[in-house]
């Protein structure tokens, strides 16, 4: 890979620090690839029909988001605060049975009064709205959830979790690293739909693997292997593969590789020997820099990592467990899905071409039987059948700028009277640093090149032949972060230039360390932070930023969903008359 192997690749000689892994070397145990390039294209075609029926889809886009837009309103009516949406939904990476995660905005000393009021809220709706709201539930947990199903899909409401919007970036950030037409993405979905329909051991509040941990295991996946995935079914295979012969007993798994149990409270990285990660040690530590809490130090790794049965490192909370979810009897029913579904994988893989494509459809049996027959369970009209050569549009971008933009008010929200100015500097640089990282690599393709994309250039949807797209830019000149470059500034004694884009995004203005007011552009339309110097940022400031940056926020995300319903219906006019 060049240049590239050589910016992304982790030393073995980093230091390891407070808020990073250290590295050490293992063998990679994970067998090779059963079959060649031509076969693994055949392969891929047909899981690509299998995903087309089982991926996000517009229809399903809008959809839901007129749920999350009836909460918010239902909410905003009632109390006049935010709610944000995080998880698998604005990641684009949900089932058609997946839910919706949704999250308030509230002071903490009022959330027990805010939980009643929005439980009676929506419990008088049900039987009366529209929506069809059922089965109201208050889950009193160590986090406190209601939970209800709206218009058949199920909603989860939590107050003040940024935790969900923090991963919601770092995992929208590595799939625009990554590229090659969302393989992350694309990956994520393939897998979940094997874990969910195919072996159920999918599903944190049954005792068995979270979306957001099984995000990250295959994560570290493509970070292993990066050179020699030809797509998300190569994703997948390896993921069984590796995962069934994991040693659990003396590893956790993070994503730069095994950490030994031994070396704990010290995490002490172990990548496979032979194999260059993609993602280097400092870009994870900049992730960690980046979302943190802005008026809080980074965490160190002396915090206890809790040791369970499967123990997966959180990329951005080192003492965080991500499968510390799984009960016992559980993870061996984890592991025996993992070890029996690499063996039949690897049994259909090996089969002539024709015989692989119907097999590999009855390895995903229950994902087609379920999906595949013309009705999803998140869009009331029908959509495309699987096996007709056609497919509902699907569109996997998500907008990292929006979602970075809504964190940083949510915890701006909760530490406005301790924060200062430079709290807003020190992330904006960060934000500008992390961002020029990636444009870094548009000069290259983020994974290589495998052989095997040479065979075709023909690219045709439903069952023809599907080449991913390799050239996905990761860097928008005209994107609102390009103004950035031009703008944004920190300098260590003199002063710094940076103020908030209250839409949800981040862009950059001449505000001064002189007390002098920030001139607003011609070209925005929002109030601004007045100062970034820490004696002149009044609580008052702050918080009468936060509320506009709520109301743009809002307008920003309801002008982006009616976008989507315009481009989706001009996209199923042209779907129809062809």
């Amino acid at each position: 890979m060049g240049d590239i192997q050589e910016r992304l690749s982790v030393s073995s000689s980093s230091s390891s620090s407070t808020c990073s892994l250290s590295i050490t070397t293992t063998q990679n145990k994970a067998d090779p690839l059963p079959i060649d390039g031509e076969f693994w294209m055949i392969a891929e075609e047909r899981a690509h029909e299998i995903l087309n029926t089982i991926q996000p889809a517009i229809v399903s886009d809008r959809s839901r988001n007129e749920i999350i837009d009836y909460v918010h309103t239902l909410i905003k009516s009632h109390d006049g605060i935010e709610v944000f949406s995080f998880g698998s939904v604005p990641l684009k990476t949900y089932l058609p049975d997946g839910d919706i995660d949704l999250t308030v905005l509230t002071k903490r000393n009022r959330e027990d009064e805010f939980f009643e009021k929005l439980y009676d809220t929506l419990k008088s709706e049900e039987g009366k709205s529209e929506f069809h709201v059922t089965d109201v539930q208050f889950i009193p947990a160590q986090v406190k959830v209601i939970k209800c199903n709206i218009m058949s899909i199920a909603v989860d409401i939590s107050f003040n979790q940024t935790a969900g919007l923090r991963a919601l970036c770092f995992l929208e950030q590595v799939d625009q690293l990554f590229g090659r037409d969302h393989l992350f993405k694309r990956s994520i979905i393939l897998t979940k739909a094997w874990c969910y329909y195919e072996s159920r051991i999918l599903g944190a509040n049954t005792g068995l693997i979270s979306t957001y941990a099984l995000a990250v295991l295959v994560l570290y996946i493509i970070n292993l292997f990066h050179s020699s995935l030809s797509g998300p079914l190569a994703v997948l295979y390896k993921f069984l593969d590796y995962y069934s012969s994991f040693d659990w007993r003396n590893y956790c798994i993070s994503v730069s590789g095994p950490v030994p149990i031994s070396s704990l409270p010290e995490l002490v990285a172990s990548p496979e020997n032979g194999h260059e990660l993609l993602l280097d040690e400092k870009f994870l530590s900049d992730c960690i820099e980046l979302y943190s809490a802005p008026t809080k130090t980074v965490e160190t790794n002396g915090l206890e990592f809790p040791i369970r049965h499967l123990n997966i490192v959180d990329p951005l909370k080192h003492s965080n467990n991500l499968g510390k979810s799984v009960t016992k009897g559980n993870f061996q029913r984890i592991m025996h899905a993992f070890t029996l579904g690499a063996r039949k994988l690897r049994d259909v893989l090996s089969l002539p071409g024709e015989t692989m494509g119907w097999r590999l459809e009855r390895f995903f049996g229950n994902s087609l039987e379920r999906n595949g027959k013309g009705q999803r369970q998140d869009v009331n009209d029908p959509v495309t059948a699987f096996g007709t050569g056609r497919s509902e549009l699907s569109e996997l971008s998500g907008d990292f700028e929006g979602y970075f933009g809504r964190l940083v008010y949510g915890q701006m929200y909760h530490s406005h009277r301790d924060a200062s100015g430079w709290d807003v500097v020190r992330r904006l640089v960060s934000y500008r640093k992390n961002e020029f990282y990636l444009r870094s690599l548009n000069g290259s393709t983020s994974m290589q090149h495998l052989p095997l994309q040479s065979l075709t250039n023909a690219k045709t949807r439903g069952t023809g032949t599907y080449i991913p797209d390799m050239s996905q830019q990761l860097y928008n000149r005209n994107s609102p972060t390009h103004h950035l470059e031009s703008s944004a500034e920190a300098r260590d004694d003199n002063g710094a230039s940076s103020c908030c884009n209250l839409s949800g995004q981040v862009s950059t203005s001449c505000a001064s360390i002189k007390g002098e007011d920030c001139v607003k552009p011609e070209t925005c339309n929002q109030h601004v932070l007045k100062s970034l110097r820490p004696g002149n940022l009044e609580n008052n400031d702050v918080c009468q930023s936060s509320e506009n940056l709520v109301d743009s926020i809002s307008s920003s995300s309801t002008l982006d969903r009616e976008n989507g319903k315009e481009e989706e219906s001009k996209s199923s006019q042209t779907l129809n008359g062809s």
